[in-house]
């Protein structure tokens, strides 16, 4: 009788499995294909085709194209969210901590053509949806303002920096992010975020000729910020 019921949940398993692969086959091969081709540019066809899958299948798992792309939207910001945990939870100094998210998002949306233009407001990755989900609360960009109101306020703690100089240090922050954000195509990027970082070290360190022992332990553990990410 055990070796029945072994049989049967093991073969429940490689159904399970098989419909988490086809899910991800879909979800993969929609992400290559709305990178190149934006929002409007594919097809449930193109997708279904090129997986190798029937609509039938697709429609198993996404009650429509707009269903789909918020999907894959959904796994390109929790990869985002598990990176940016993961690169801001080796380092120690709050300073490093800043510059690496700052880093982190330039190289990202140059990397991820979907968040790029999603961020920069271009018309072939605008959705129908695009408005309810700017609004949610659990996606990438809320997770990084509160991940930077943290670092604020833990390099704040640690008199590291001089918040009460600003109004709202978290928000000029922000501010200082959508200015890379809006930027990151131009020629001259790089110069503009070595020149937004320097600003905003400038502004927010209480000294600034002393390197703080938490930032010498970063760089003795990490390496420079260029092998952090």
């Amino acid at each position: 009788m055990h070796f029945v019921y072994d049989r049967v949940v093991s073969e429940q398993s490689r159904i399970a499995s098989g419909r988490t692969d086809r899910r991800a086959l879909l979800l993969s091969v929609g992400r290559t294909l709305f990178e190149r081709n934006g929002y409007r540019g594919v097809s449930v066809e193109q997708v279904t085709r090129r997986a190798g899958l029937s609509a039938g299948t697709f429609y198993n798992y996404f009650s429509g194209k707009e269903a789909f792309y918020s999907s894959v939207l959904d796994e390109i910001e929790a990869e985002g969210i598990r990176k940016a945990n993961q690169i801001v939870q080796r380092l120690h100094s709050p300073m490093n901590k800043l510059r690496a998210l700052y880093r982190f998002i330039t190289l990202g949306l140059r990397q991820n053509p979907i968040l790029k233009g999603i961020f920069l407001g271009k018309a072939e990755y605008r959705f129908p949806g695009a408005t309810e989900r700017s609004a949610r609360r659990d996606g990438l960009r809320p997770h990084l303002e509160r991940m930077v109101d943290e670092i604020i306020r833990e390099g704040t703690r640690k008199g590291v920096f001089r918040a009460s100089l600003y109004h709202n240090t978290t928000a000029m922050v922000t501010a200082v992010f959508d200015a890379v954000i809006l930027h990151v195509e131009d020629d001259n990027a790089e110069e503009l975020f070595a020149d937004l970082l320097t600003f905003l070290q400038r502004g927010l360190r209480r000294a600034l000729h002393l390197r703080r022992r938490d930032e010498r332990r970063d760089r003795r553990l990490l390496g420079e910020a260029s092998d952090w990410i």
